[in-house]
């Protein structure tokens, strides 16, 4: 079945709100999940599709403005660890219709094959141009990236002057269509912004916070502005933070408790009690899947997490339905997956029982 996810994107919906899980097997290729078209709360059994034993347990989903999906992972060329990586990737074009072959990418280190080995996992996004950006931790701490442009070519993989960076980079699509980085590193973060969609990435200034490797996370949580999450490096603690605008007083990260969870923090916005509210899951280090949530960008209101008691290996994920109601998933110890929605009929942040498919 399923391995446990280490990225929180992996529930998706198409133009219409239809969510699919996607997640890597534990013995390679691609574990499938599909919403059906006529039960909003029925599902399809899950498909192992483009079974590859050479692949590692790690995917990220980048979906287009067009509701087209690509999944990048990575495989080894060779037999053991040690053996050079390439980055590859699949697209699928409609929702659960079968999906491309396996495309590579290469590796930014090219032929050096001790480099190539000890690269990071790539992380990908689609901006508002339909321009693909894949960014990946050199194996020497730097970044790299490469771009697909709107015709389908990929472009050469270009350094980002970056040092000590750590794995877990998050990349942010806002509304209007622009990429925002968040790329922890040993003496701080650094933070990359494109000023438009399809433009280049600036890098802002560096922010002094030192946030724990694979626990960063960001959603856009106003128009065009990203309120970035992660887990202080000493405490384990969740935090809040915005990259202030121009003129804007710079305001410490707001801190939001969860000291019990790991990895990084599943996200989404949805209205309770008539109020736009952030949402915010995480992995306890107990096994099981916790909620919170508060207004959005009032970090001050505090937040007071909820223990679903549904094991969850691995990284949540979180995602809006066909009728806007907030759907929370997670791996399950077996591998499969559990589902559970909002629930209209209830005040509060209240969730229906779990559905395990």
């Amino acid at each position: 079945m399923a391995a446990a996810p280490r990225t929180t994107g992996w529930l998706v919906p198409d133009r219409e709100g239809r969510l699919t899980a996607y997640a890597a097997g534990r013995t390679g290729g691609i574990v499938r999940w599909t919403e059906s078209a006529q039960q909003p709360a029925g599902w399809s059994p899950p498909e192992l599709l483009l079974a590859e034993p050479r692949m590692l347990p790690y995917l990220s989903v980048a979906r287009s403005p067009h509701g087209y999906v690509d999944l990048f992972t990575m495989r080894r060329k060779g037999q053991g660890p040690q053996a050079p990586l390439e980055i590859v990737y699949a697209s699928q074009y409609q929702t659960g219709r079968p999906m491309t072959g396996w495309h590579s990418l290469g590796n930014p280190h090219g032929q050096d094959a001790a480099q190539a080995a000890a690269i990071g996992a790539p992380v990908a996004v689609v901006d508002g141009s339909d321009v693909v950006h894949v960014f990946v931790r050199s194996a020497a701490g730097g970044v790299f990236t490469r771009r697909r442009g709107q015709g389908g070519t990929w472009g050469k993989w270009t350094a980002l002057p970056c040092k000590r960076v750590r794995e877990g980079i998050s990349a942010v699509v806002t509304g209007s269509g622009r990429v925002e980085l968040f790329m922890p590193a040993d003496k701080g973060v650094y933070v990359w912004r494109q000023e438009k969609p399809g433009g280049s990435l600036d890098r802002a200034p560096n922010l002094v916070f030192i946030a724990r490797p694979e626990t960063a996370s960001g959603i856009e949580s106003y128009e065009d502005r990203v309120t970035h999450f992660w887990r202080d490096e000493a405490t384990g603690e969740v935090v809040a933070y915005r990259v202030p605008g121009p003129g804007d007083e710079d305001v410490a990260p707001a801190p939001l408790d969860g000291r019990s969870g790991r990895g990084p923090l599943a996200l989404s916005r949805c209205v309770v009690d008539g109020y736009d509210c952030t949402v915010l899951a995480q992995a306890e280090g107990t096994g099981t899947l916790a909620v919170t949530a508060y207004p959005t960008e009032l970090e001050s209101a505090g937040a007071w997490w909820a223990d679903t008691d549904e094991p969850c290996e691995g990284a949540p994920a979180l995602a809006r339905d066909r009728a806007g109601r907030l759907v929370v998933a997670a791996i399950g110890r077996e591998g499969g997956l559990s589902v559970t929605r909002q629930r209209a009929d209830q005040q509060g942040m209240a969730l229906e029982g779990w559905l395990r498919v």
